[in-house]
């Protein structure tokens, strides 16, 4: 239920999403800071939002919290790909709840890959306050290789190498699959493949959003 406070914060939103390994944090972030936005990052919220799952409104959540890495990273890439966009349209009214913690006229600026396309366009949304951000396969690993959590996430399973394998491909095709869904719904895509620099896709980002020193919102602080 979308109530007069979110649907005012909806309004003044600007979401991006896509695959993981694309820049979203750190374009999030310094989007933020030199627009005077106030950042949510969905991804410091994913843990409480597993533990609230109810087995009967989030089976897939709840299964999630319930599997081993092992056994989450052993199954089919295809299975994986499902079950990931389901979990995210279990948790999305999770998301929108995080989105009323703010003021009635805050200016916020959200990035997840839990920002399905299909989701988005139920809050119809304005097309120029949604981006999405897609890595090419190389890219996305070359980078994900480099994240600490990784190792502690493998180390858990029995056969690493093919549980990052899993990974990777599964990401890879989640990507895919967001991309085609924006396109689709006329969303803004950009493709993330090393080419550009992440100050070059923050560049591309402010200006789809029409960011300017004009519209910051007055600290009266």
């Amino acid at each position: 239920m979308i109530d007069n406070k979110l649907r005012s914060i909806i309004d003044n939103t600007y979401f991006i999403g896509g695959s993981p390994c694309s820049g979203k944090s750190t374009i999030a972030e310094e989007l933020s800071k030199n627009y005077n936005l106030d950042y949510l990052k969905i991804d410091d919220y994913e843990q409480a939002h597993i533990e609230k799952a109810n087995p009967e409104r989030h089976p897939i959540m709840y299964k999630w919290s319930q599997m081993s890495w092992d056994k989450i990273w052993m199954r089919s890439v295809q299975k994986q790909v499902e079950e990931e966009f389901e979990f995210y349209r279990e948790r999305f009214p999770m998301i929108l709840s995080e989105l009323k913690k703010f003021q009635f006229d805050s200016r916020v600026i959200i990035e997840s890959a839990a920002l399905l396309p299909e989701l988005l366009k139920e809050l119809n949304l304005e097309k120029h306050r949604v981006i999405y951000l897609i890595p090419a396969k190389e890219f996305q690993v070359k980078h994900y290789s480099k994240r600490g959590f990784k190792d502690g996430v493998l180390e858990k399973c029995s056969k690493p190498e093919e549980a990052f394998k899993n990974w990777m491909e599964r990401d890879h095709f989640f990507g895919r699959k967001v991309r085609e869904q924006a396109k689709d719904l006329g969303y803004k895509v950009i493709d993330v493949d090393g080419r550009r620099s992440i100050e070059e896709n923050r560049k591309l980002v402010k200006s789809h959003f029409r960011l300017n020193r004009k519209n910051q919102r007055k600290n009266f602080s």
